[in-house]
């Protein structure tokens, strides 16, 4: 497989990278997955971060992947990332030097999920609400070619 080989079938392994695009393609591949539940994808280069549930491929040196010890949340993780606007200018690998000896006070378990779950939910709200947008557009988008013609 090339680098540029990839299939445009979303029911196949996606392949991620560390840039603004993240899904570069989709594999066919069984050998080289992360498959080991959920994680951060945190972008060594420009501090970007996602949280995956899903098994991928990587294609890129930059992308280190974060899980999460016994006992802690890391949807909460993940959040509190956010949260903090992590962001560069600069070109060089930041995770080593600022982003590992961090060091986060967090509450129990049961708080971290209970946050995290409201936050899903609201997650899960907004790309509800977005869809019907999209589709208000385009039945704005229909009506406005018929009203014209």
């Amino acid at each position: 497989m090339t680098d540029t080989d990839y299939s445009c079938d979303s029911s196949l392994i996606p392949v991620l990278t560390a840039n603004k695009a993240f899904i570069l393609g989709y594999i066919n591949e069984n050998f080289g997955i992360y498959d080991k539940g959920e994680c951060i994808i945190f972008d060594d280069f420009t501090m970007d971060t996602k949280f995956v549930d899903f098994q991928f491929k990587v294609k890129s040196s930059a992308i280190k992947i974060l899980t999460a010890k016994a006992d802690i949340n890391l949807k909460f993780i993940f959040e509190y990332l956010s949260f903090l606007g992590l962001s560069s200018n600069e070109h060089k690998r930041h995770y080593i030097s600022e982003i590992e000896p961090m060091q986060i006070l967090l509450p129990e378990y049961h708080k971290q999920s209970q946050v995290s779950n409201i936050l899903s939910g609201i997650d899960e709200k907004i790309k509800n609400e977005l869809g019907v947008h999209k589709l208000l557009i385009k039945q704005k988008q229909y009506l406005l070619a018929n009203l014209f013609i």
